[in-house]
């Protein structure tokens, strides 16, 4: 009982979010993230229906659609990355492309898991890929912490709503993921329990935060991380050149 009012809670407050963002234009501003709430809100709802009419098929059909919460929900990486970046254009050059490598590699290396230990299924896939995920987003989310603090980037109320909302949901999962696979495991029982609160407090932080649209601090147009990324990216073209000019004279006969 308790699950399903949960559940709905979850509901009813992704389509406050969704229908917010479309009449503050929060829709425009952040797509990738309300592009993961539809994704979820889409897939609860089509799963209510499958559980309510055809409940034999529910677990196939939730590991079938699993793998869109999965990569909509790394999506929300790309967008958290992006916003800040956008007075950096080279930096989010670099930034964007790298989080793709991340996210090939890391479906690569569950896929390639799973497939030399003979255990290669679409449960067993989309489970090994969200764990290994879960791992990757809240390390990317820490580096992007610790650049907002070093570089002391400042935060409007909306962004900082979504971050937070977001660094809670995956904060839980990671210490869940870790107590898992600890020996004497009871305590992780509850924990996955506490995992349906703490969604619905991520989407309540996310209701609040971007209920109605707040203006970007403002930012110099050239900020320190530009200066630093310029720095290192000529150091690293010096580099390449002085190893260049020192293969071709090794190699000169």
């Amino acid at each position: 009982m308790s699950t399903n009012f949960m559940w709905w809670c979850a509901i009813v407050l992704e389509i406050a979010i969704l229908f917010r963002g479309v009449r503050t234009a929060l829709l425009r501003k952040y797509p990738l993230f309300y592009a993961y709430i539809a994704c979820v809100l889409v897939l609860e709802l089509a799963r209510a229906a499958c559980l309510a009419s055809a409940p034999n098929f529910y677990a196939t059909f939730y590991w079938y659609t699993e793998p869109l919460t999965i990569v909509f929900g790394f999506a929300v990486i790309f967008e958290i990355f992006r916003r800040p970046l956008i007075y950096n254009p080279a930096v989010a050059r670099l930034a964007q492309p790298l989080l793709v490598v991340v996210f090939l590699l890391t479906v690569t290396y569950a896929a390639s898991d799973l497939l030399n230990s003979g255990l290669l299924t679409l449960p067993r896939l989309t489970a090994e890929l969200g764990r290994d995920l879960r791992y990757v987003e809240g390390t990317l989310l820490l580096v992007m912490l610790w650049l907002f603090g070093r570089y002391r980037v400042s935060l409007g109320r909306n962004f900082l709503g979504l971050v937070v909302g977001y660094s809670l949901l995956i904060g839980l999962g990671v210490i869940n993921l870790a107590v898992f696979f600890l020996p004497g495991n009871e305590f992780s029982i509850g924990l996955r329990k506490l995992l349906q609160i703490t969604y619905v407090a991520t989407l309540l932080v996310w209701c609040c935060a971007l209920w109605s649209a707040r203006p970007d601090p403002v930012t110099q147009a050239e900020s320190s991380i530009e200066r630093d990324y310029e720095l290192v990216a000529a150091k690293t073209r010096t580099a390449f050149a002085q190893l260049s000019t020192f293969v071709t004279r090794t190699l000169r006969p």
